[in-house]
């Protein structure tokens, strides 16, 4: 990374947040949703799958492996109703599911 995008991050100049505020909150928002959603899995699925974003009314997770992303993707319809009782959640009609290895 050069200096200058470091120093564009760093930049107090900017509205209401630096973009490096601005990329930690999100990342906490990130650790947020995924505590609440493996709240709500089996003990075996909660270490491997992590929430990426909500976008309107879908939720975004990434699973480590295949075998996880399958078991995660027959358990979705049950578990939209499950997470609309959680705060972070009202608005989720469906959970989008990915595979990314770490």
């Amino acid at each position: 990374m050069s200096l200058a995008k470091i120093d564009q991050l760093l930049d107090e100049r900017h509205r209401r947040f630096t973009p490096l505020q601005r990329l930690l909150g999100r990342a906490a928002e990130q650790r947020a949703w995924t505590a609440e959603l493996r709240s709500i899995l089996p003990k075996a699925l909660q270490p491997t799958c992590q929430v990426r974003a909500l976008r309107g009314d879908a939720l975004i997770v990434v699973c480590l492996d295949s075998a996880a992303a399958t078991r995660l993707r027959l358990m979705a319809p049950g578990l939209v109703a499950e997470l609309r009782a959680l705060p972070h959640f009202i608005g989720v009609e469906r959970i989008s599911v990915k595979v990314s290895p770490e």
